[in-house]
């Protein structure tokens, strides 16, 4: 089963306090900071729940989702409905869809790209990424930031929501490997109801993070020109240990 198939009922659930209205207002300074000429479609790529593309699409942007997650597009698709707006989901591998036509933006949020754990995953992404780009059009994620992540090392968490009559527990157990620059974020998900287990999903997802001049060297390989690595939910600003996610642009190099 793919990860998040069974994760997904649970998702908007544990990020119901995400601040998607930031990040989207973020996103949308960075294109008005860096975009050439006028934006008006975005690709948003691993769209999940469609939490990012609904805003996005309420600001006005033309939008398309796409995620391989039949559970997160069926979320998504009725988020849109419950909010009015027109987004156009599809279901795909972002390594490999190919909707035959291209954006003025492409996005990657909530750290899509930390999935693409091996090079040529990420290879594969980016190119197709670039593929489904107008010339001189953006690329826009946030992802972990190696330095951050080794200096902090991830920690055990336990996150308990309520839910209905009863509650939805969340612990997270992750393994850092440097070298493979993974982490294995174990996931069990315990829904709990008068003391009863109604369900339990375990999960693992593996995260990759990175450091500024492996990006560099993959945006050179792809056909992307770096525009600029900052914290995350900052416009400009150098990158410390202290910042666990960054911002992360680039541009399609004109043809």
């Amino acid at each position: 089963m793919e990860v998040f198939e069974r994760y997904a009922p649970y998702y908007d659930l544990f990020y119901r306090e995400k601040k998607y209205e930031g990040e989207v207002d973020y996103v949308d300074s960075l294109i008005k900071k860096y975009a050439v000429g006028e934006t008006k479609t975005i690709l948003d790529l691993g769209c999940g729940t469609g939490g990012h593309a609904v805003l996005l699409a309420q600001k006005g942007y033309h939008v398309t989702g796409v995620d391989r997650s039949d559970t997160m597009l069926a979320i998504a698709s009725e988020k849109k409905s419950q909010k009015g707006v027109s987004v156009e989901l599809q279901k795909g591998d972002i390594c490999t869809v190919d909707l035959h036509k291209r954006f003025d933006v492409a996005i990657a949020m909530f750290a899509v790209m930390g999935y693409q754990t091996a090079n040529d995953v990420l290879e594969s992404a980016l190119v197709n990424a670039a593929k489904h780009l107008n010339p001189n059009g953006l690329l826009i994620f946030d992802a972990w930031f190696g330095p951050a992540v080794i200096a902090q090392k991830p920690q055990d968490k336990i996150l308990i929501k309520e839910e209905g009559s009863g509650s939805v527990i969340r612990l997270t157990r992750p393994h850092l490997d440097v070298i493979s620059q993974m982490v294995d974020v174990n996931f069990t998900v315990l829904h709990v109801e008068n003391d009863v287990i109604l369900n339990c999903v375990q999960e693992t997802h593996k995260m990759r993070f990175f450091f500024t001049k492996e990006l560099e060297f993959m945006f050179t390989k792809t056909g992307f020109q770096t525009v600029g690595m900052h914290p995350f939910m900052e416009l400009e600003g150098k990158l410390t240990e202290n910042d666990w996610n960054m911002a992360v642009i680039a541009r399609r190099a004109p043809v």
